[in-house]
């Protein structure tokens, strides 16, 4: 049953179905959950060693890449760290509204760029930050959209920085970024002696011969053969590929996708 909606809370959010029995809020002509978010909750899940104990998700904004990863893993701990305040709300709801509690899911409104947060010994991190610089095109006049496109609180590099404050020794980061930023990714895990152990890649079309997303996998340990991956999308023809659906029943179970309000 969904709850009295709070004060302030924005007049075109919508409840639309994650997974399962989980539901997010989103608003209809704000930033909305997207390829990027099921492929970054979908390679943290798929090379997963067991039962995360300590979870954190930067920038979580709506909770959508907290929850896809939490329905499938059940962290002992789960935290999101968001700055926009209507995101936050949103997040929080969409928790509070949960069918049951398979783990404690904390939503904090921070920017996680503070220096005397203490989240060291997460064992899992994820972090979908924004592709664009601000001089790099027309910034949305809606604000949460903006924030999620363009770099007002940083970058990849601020997202890796986070990250290697908060690692545990053995823990892993699941970075989302633009394939072809994939050397700026590289420049700021070195200097957080962060090493990618993991990249998938994801092509718009099987007869596109260049990457357009990329999920990097990072981690204090170094390893001599890091794993790959690459699929398209969608097909030569257009249709989504086998490859990619079957990613999304493994996130998401026989109903493949989040519905879109």
């Amino acid at each position: 049953m969904n709850a009295e909606a709070p004060h302030g809370w924005p007049a075109d959010a919508v409840r639309d179905r994650l997974v399962g029995d989980w539901h997010i809020y989103q608003r209809k002509g704000g930033h909305r959950t997207s390829t990027d978010d099921l492929i970054t909750a979908w390679y943290a899940v798929h090379r997963a060693a067991g039962r995360p104990s300590r979870y954190l998700d930067l920038g979580c904004g709506v909770g959508s890449v907290l929850l896809m990863v939490c329905h499938k893993l059940r962290p002992q701990l789960a935290y999101g760290v968001e700055a926009q305040a209507e995101s936050v709300m949103m997040a929080r709801r969409a928790v509070g509204e949960l069918p049951s509690q398979p783990c404690e899911i904390l939503i904090e409104h921070a920017d996680f760029r503070a220096a005397d947060r203490n989240d060291e010994g997460c064992d899992l991190v994820t972090g979908s930050p924004p592709y664009f610089p601000l001089h790099t095109g027309v910034l949305p006049a809606d604000a949460q959209r903006r924030a999620c496109r363009f770099e007002e609180r940083g970058g990849v590099e601020d997202y890796l920085s986070a990250a290697a404050r908060a690692l545990s020794p053995d823990g892993r980061f699941y970075l989302v970024f633009q394939t072809a930023g994939g050397a700026r990714v590289l420049a700021a895990a070195a200097e957080q002696a962060l090493h990618v152990t993991g990249q998938a890649d994801f092509f718009m079309r099987s007869d596109r011969l260049e990457a357009f997303l990329s999920v990097f996998e990072l981690s204090r340990r170094d390893v001599p053969s890091p794993h790959q991956f690459q699929c398209a999308v969608r097909d030569a023809d257009g249709e989504v590929s086998a490859e990619y659906q079957a990613i999304r029943r493994e996130l998401l179970g026989p109903d493949l996708e989040p519905s879109r309000g």
